[in-house]
């Protein structure tokens, strides 16, 4: 069906477009995986297919039946699960038919909300933790499955597969320059994907949309004490539940977006938003980055911390004297934390630009002077520079902590 409206898009689109949606969000809910794969792909191949032709109605219920689908597949119940609770058949109807979808769920198989025969069985709540369990796995799939989808119809599947190669590369080779090298990993301004026909209001929509998934997942993985719980009613088997994948991929994306944004002429006019939410959500990341404790989780958000701080490098000097003035404490802890390689040497660079932007001198006899009139000048050779004013106070004392903490424990940060 979806090819054939692809094809024929000009006579059957707007006949058939709002059925098909209504029926790609109704394969997407149910609880059986393939099923719900294959809802998200097509509604994928659909969108990449005809997004060219979208109106800027059109593209308002594609943002509407993603919001939809990712609202009625959250897996809330992980975080509110406790022994012997159910799923009950006439609430999940109601709660399907409140989200717009007109089509009614059939018997499934496969799905944790099967009907039999016998028409009692409707009243009667389902019980079966392992029922639960797998039905809530498969909604961890589809938000996984839809998070790539917004991100393959923004920008194409092979522009974020190219860019993370990008990235890969330049983490193991500390010996490009960051500078030369980053004209080549921001490749992906040329316009790919459905990016160029989607109007900023429906991009905010679908940044909203990873938002909530994304702070869902870092949700549940800091409520240690409910996954050992679920872990210990086994859900999935002899490893402790975790959303990790939807934590990093759904964020990464919107770090994506924003940066795509930040970097258009022809969006001149959402930068203020662009620069508030990337502050935002950058200031949030680089704090919850520093209270990770165990391995698989630092693990993984170093990739995800390394493209951010090297996209962040990148920035003119305006935007990154903006966004560094209300990161600059949290990228010290940072400097202070146990770091890998990679992500070390990009955070040295941006110290390193810290200097010139900031007016903060580094001459050769290895003297730092500070252009504040509260702190002692220590050279003659200091010239104030009036565009500092931006850094408070506090910075400036947060300088000079780091700088006696560098001197004794990671000198080599700097000075190698």
């Amino acid at each position: 069906m979806v090819d054939v409206v692809t094809q024929y898009f000009d006579v059957l689109g707007g006949l058939l477009l709002d059925d098909i949606y209504s029926q790609l969000e109704w394969c997407v809910q149910q609880d059986n995986e393939q099923l719900a794969r294959s809802g998200s792909n097509c509604l994928e191949h659909l969108v990449i297919s005809n997004g060219p032709k979208f109106t800027n109605e059109i593209w308002s219920k594609t943002c509407r039946c993603l919001t939809d689908i990712f609202n009625s597949t959250l897996p809330r119940q992980l975080i509110t699960w406790k022994p012997g609770d159910y799923l009950d058949l006439e609430e999940m109807t109601e709660r399907r038919e409140s989200g717009h979808v007109s089509l009614r769920r059939f018997p499934s198989a496969h799905s944790i909300n099967s009907l039999s025969s016998n028409s009692s069985r409707l009243s009667r709540p389902i019980t079966s933790d392992q029922r639960i369990f797998s039905a809530l796995q498969i909604r961890c799939v589809v938000q996984l499955e839809l998070i790539t989808t917004i991100e393959n119809i923004v920008f194409f599947p092979a522009t974020a597969k190219k860019e993370d190669a990008e990235a890969l590369a330049l983490s193991q080779g500390d010996s490009i320059s960051l500078e030369s090298s980053s004209l080549h990993y921001y490749s992906f301004d040329q316009d790919q994907g459905m990016y160029s026909h989607i109007s900023s209001s429906h991009i905010f929509q679908l940044l909203d949309i990873l938002k909530e998934s994304h702070y869902f997942a870092r949700d549940f993985n800091s409520n240690q004490e409910q996954r050992n719980l679920l872990w210990k009613a086994g859900f999935k088997g002899n490893v402790r539940p975790n959303l990790l994948k939807q934590e990093t991929l759904s964020i990464a994306c919107i770090f994506r977006i924003l940066f795509r944004l930040y970097r258009d002429e022809s969006r001149q006019d959402t930068w203020p938003e662009v620069e508030r939410r990337l502050t935002e959500i950058g200031k949030d990341a680089l704090s919850h980055f520093l209270m990770l404790e165990s391995d698989a989780q630092k693990e993984s958000w170093v990739s995800l911390m390394f493209r951010f701080l090297t996209r962040v490098h990148s920035l003119n000097d305006e935007r990154f004297r903006t966004h560094i003035s209300h990161w600059y404490p949290l990228l010290c802890d940072i400097v202070s934390s146990d770091l890998k390689p990679e992500l070390r040497s990009v955070v040295r660079r941006i110290f390193l630009r810290i200097g010139p932007v900031f007016g903060i001198y580094y001459s050769g006899n290895g003297e730092s002077y500070l252009p504040n009139s509260s702190i002692p000048n220590w050279g003659s050779d200091w010239v104030p520079d009036p565009c500092n004013q931006g850094l408070i106070d506090g910075v400036y004392l947060e300088v000079i902590k780091n700088k006696l903490l560098l001197s004794s424990s990671f000198g080599d940060l700097f000075f190698i």
